[in-house]
């Protein structure tokens, strides 16, 4: 998860300053980004760990997620799983989550 951020972060103020905000506003909105990532990918932690997963709130949460990292410029991520939402019934896919936003082997 903190790799996720991280490296979201650093694209973020690559793409807004590409965008030509200033420093001064680009900070606040990168912390405040990243408050909302750790929040949703908490949350998708969470629900990926019940006893019977909620496939609705899964995608609910993919699809917050899928945002937050478009508008941030992290395109491939946002991309992966715009693809991963196409089929998230699979156990296969529970488990790609996984690996691509919690560093799970």
């Amino acid at each position: 998860m903190k790799k996720t951020i991280s490296e979201t972060e650093a694209i973020a103020y690559n793409y807004l300053k590409a965008f030509g905000f200033p420093e001064e506003q680009i900070t606040p909105l990168v912390d405040q980004a990243k408050k909302d990532l750790q929040e949703n990918l908490t949350r998708l932690e969470t629900l990926l760990h019940e006893d019977k997963v909620s496939i609705d709130e899964v995608n609910s949460v993919l699809h917050a997620l899928k945002g937050l990292l478009f508008n941030l410029g992290n395109h491939a991520l946002a991309e992966k799983l715009n693809e991963i939402r196409s089929h998230p019934e699979s156990e296969a896919t529970l488990e790609e989550i996984s690996r691509l936003l919690f560093d799970v082997e």
